[in-house]
């Protein structure tokens, strides 16, 4: 059985997938903490909320219109922290497949609600 923590966990991470595809890029960036990572494959750590825009914004000039995300496990670490791990495919305006991989995101528990703090992803070959 699912706690209260990890579905909040797991409904935060659906809002990434909807507002990609809703094209709300700034929305994305709310469900990240102020002083979030992203480490995304082959590039440096980068930190903060602009840096989240700036990768949304790198997956819109690949032609990225549609995505879809689901958690494959969650947990909770502690009082504040929890993690989860998912899948992701990405597709163009005509419905091709342009990226799939999997990611870890750490959450953090603030002012009573998660949010993402490290987001980790890779891309299958």
């Amino acid at each position: 059985m699912v706690g209260k923590e990890v579905e909040q966990m797991i409904a935060t991470s659906a809002l990434f997938a909807e507002y990609i595809t809703s094209q709300q890029d700034e929305k994305i960036a709310d469900t990240y903490t102020e002083d979030c990572r992203i480490m995304g494959p082959g590039q440096d750590v980068k930190f903060g909320k602009q840096a989240i825009l700036d990768a949304i914004k790198a997956l819109r000039e690949i032609g990225v219109v549609t995505f879809d995300h689901g958690v494959n496990e969650g947990g909770v670490i502690d009082d504040d922290t929890g993690y989860t791990t998912g899948w992701f495919k990405a597709y163009r305006q005509d419905g091709t497949e342009i990226a799939r991989g999997g990611d870890v995101c750490i959450w953090k528990k603030i002012n009573g609600k998660y949010l993402c703090y490290v987001d980790c992803w890779k891309y299958d070959a």
